[in-house]
């Protein structure tokens, strides 16, 4: 096939050659072509046109056939980055977009090794070339806005790698192909937060279960507002979920399973070890009311502050403001002492958030010390642990399934490949200016050929004559020399 595509080049070869040789024999007889001349030379041609037309024809396919089979058999490559981080020059993950990585030397090695190439990756990389439609432009780099962000790519395989027994599209398809899973495992969307694991359960007291399972419900909940707030309205062919639905879900099994769970194990006070459960509940008890005591230190301290600023000192100001439209306003601006406010509120609810933990500690610690559960109590309790595992491994199995169905419709794999298939029409147009380029030489050449075969003859016959000249010439003198005594 690499004999095709250079059918084009050798072509192009010969056409120059026959201007070259055309020009030479212009500028040879061009003041020896007499008008009328000129005619009956072109009118020489009229047995010649039908051999021209052939020969014309004979090109056209020629040119044409190796132009389409090259174009097939070695076609560019589209690589199309259709979402939506894409137009700013950002991957999935909002890390930077880098197009060298395409064809790095890490992405061409697993080329050579999962096609079984007998190339090197060093080679593969001279043979293998990557271009944009904003190549071409001058881009002015010292303003903003007329910087431009390609999102598509066009790569080229050379003919020449079909020295190394592969075909330049097989060497893209394995691109494209090892390309892509490296950018979906490096770049795309990390869910790996969705593999949950529930190793950890093993042996834990029946209330820090509540917990570990709210911890890992919050990973899910805290996942899917990634998606959600860039199409808040997909909706899955498959089940119909949104993601707001399947938020929701999470939400009541957080609040309401989770929650009755919790409140069956207080209501039986279960525990796995009921002595060290009660120490460690007073040792945490200690550990909050100490961050309680400096939350309302602090609370305190800017209690006091406020109390010493002068009333006209805490009076808002107003401040004349131009909003985004240009119109004028008065803004009211903070003091010192909304500052403090806002600290004291803050110190206060956190204290009280601690005030609730301890009393909850308090009531759990109560509740286990005073119950002795039955071991059908302990059997059921286990039984809801493993359904409440069951059930998050099903929710987050959804929010997997959710989040492909969501990157494959709206994101279409986050890469296009395709081929550029060759236009018949303008490999045609091409062929057909090729050939007329190729058929204007021939019959330039035609036309001036007896002009030039005369122009010859006449320096043949000049040179002849010359030489005739300097013989005579030659021979009377040597006469003359003998004739002299």
């Amino acid at each position: 096939m690499i004999l095709i595509s250079v059918i084009v080049p050798v072509l192009t070869v010969c056409l120059i050659l026959l201007y070259l040789i055309l020009i030479r024999r212009f500028f040879r007889v061009k003041s020896k072509l007499p008008v009328l001349g000129l005619r009956d030379g072109i009118g020489c041609l009229t047995g010649k046109r039908r051999w021209l037309a052939v020969l014309g024809l004979l090109v056209f396919l020629t040119s044409f056939g190796a132009q389409v089979s090259t174009k097939l058999w070695s076609p560019n490559m589209l690589m199309v980055f259709n979402y939506e981080e894409a137009a700013r020059g950002q991957n999935p993950n909002v890390t930077r977009f880098n197009e060298s990585n395409i064809l790095s030397d890490q992405i061409l090695e697993k080329v050579v090794s999962r096609g079984g190439l007998s190339i090197s990756a060093e080679h593969l990389a001279e043979l293998l070339t990557i271009s944009t439609r904003l190549d071409a432009e001058k881009l002015d780099v010292t303003q903003e806005s007329d910087l431009k962000i390609s999102t598509e790519y066009w790569i080229q395989c050379s003919e020449k790698v079909s020295l190394y027994h592969v075909n330049p599209k097989t060497v893209l398809n394995l691109l494209a192909d090892v390309y892509w899973e490296d950018f979906i495992q490096n770049y795309a969307e990390n869910d790996s937060i969705l593999d949950l694991s529930f190793d950890e359960l093993e042996g834990m007291e029946y209330l820090d279960v509540k917990d570990y399972l709210q911890m890992q419900a919050y990973k899910l909940k805290n996942y899917l507002p990634v998606y959600s707030s860039a199409s808040s309205s997909f909706r899955a062919a498959a089940n119909g979920e949104t993601f707001a639905s399947l938020s929701q879900k999470i939400d009541n099994y957080i609040k309401i399973e989770l929650e009755r769970y919790e409140a069956f194990v207080l209501e039986n006070g279960l525990s796995r070890d009921k002595t060290t459960y009660q120490s460690r509940m007073q040792y945490a008890n200690r550990l909050l009311d100490t961050s309680r005591k400096k939350d309302m230190a602090s609370y305190d301290v800017r209690i006091e502050t406020i109390n010493m600023y002068n009333a006209f000192m805490t009076r808002f100001v107003l401040i004349p403001t131009y909003d985004t439209n240009k119109e004028f306003y008065m803004s009211k601006t903070k003091v010192g002492v909304d500052y403090f406010a806002d600290e004291a509120k803050e110190h206060l609810e956190s204290a009280t958030k601690l005030v609730e933990e301890m009393e909850h500690n308090t009531y759990a610690s109560a509740q286990i010390g005073k119950h002795q559960a039955s071991s059908n109590i302990y059997d059921q309790a286990d039984r809801r642990i493993e359904e409440l595992k069951n059930e998050l491994i099903n929710l987050a199995e959804q929010c997997r399934e959710q989040c492909s169905a969501y990157v494959k419709e709206k994101r279409d794999g986050y890469i296009q490949v395709s081929f550029a298939a060759p236009s018949v029409a303008g490999e045609a147009a091409r062929a057909l200016v090729f050939t007329l380029f190729f058929v204007a030489a021939l019959g330039g050449n035609a036309i001036l050929a007896p002009f030039y075969k005369a122009c010859r003859q006449d320096i043949s016959r000049a040179r002849a004559v010359k030489k005739a000249k300097t013989k005579t010439k030659t021979k009377k003198k040597a006469d003359r020399e003998e004739v002299a005594p």
